[in-house]
């Protein structure tokens, strides 16, 4: 997954991010896994490793925004949210904004029906004025 994130078509700010990680950020190799016994054969690479790791640490949760993978993860009995579902999270928390956070993924290769960012924007907006 690391690969991605410094690949030459990963945005700028994101190679030099992964380039230069932060400390607390902990990069885990995994082993040479069986794509057949985590039924991950028709998966890329980067979502093959994520879910042999998540095998391996006995996750709780997942982070995986291929539907194909998403549909593998929760076969393989793992909760799964994707970059949308952290984002929305961190804007109910009051750490981002979740519009502006939506315009700058619209900038990258990231792709989402723009339906679905709607409709985070307008629940988070409902829960706002629902908090107020």
């Amino acid at each position: 997954m690391r690969d991605e994130l410094t690949a030459s078509d990963a945005p700028p700010a994101v190679r030099a991010w992964a380039t230069t990680a932060p400390p607390w950020l902990d990069i885990k190799r995994v082993a040479a896994h069986d794509e057949d016994a985590i039924g991950a054969r028709n998966l890329d690479l980067g979502e093959r490793d994520a879910l042999a790791l998540a095998q391996v640490l006995r996750a709780d949760l997942i982070l995986i925004d291929d539907r194909a993978a998403v549909a593998v993860a929760r076969q393989l009995g793992f909760s799964v949210t994707g970059t949308l579902g952290v984002l929305a999270l961190a804007a109910r928390r009051g750490l981002i904004d979740l519009g502006d956070a939506f315009e700058r993924l619209k900038t990258t290769n990231f792709r989402y029906p723009p339906e679905v960012m709607d409709q985070l924007l307008q629940s988070l907006r409902k829960d706002q004025r629902g908090a107020s």
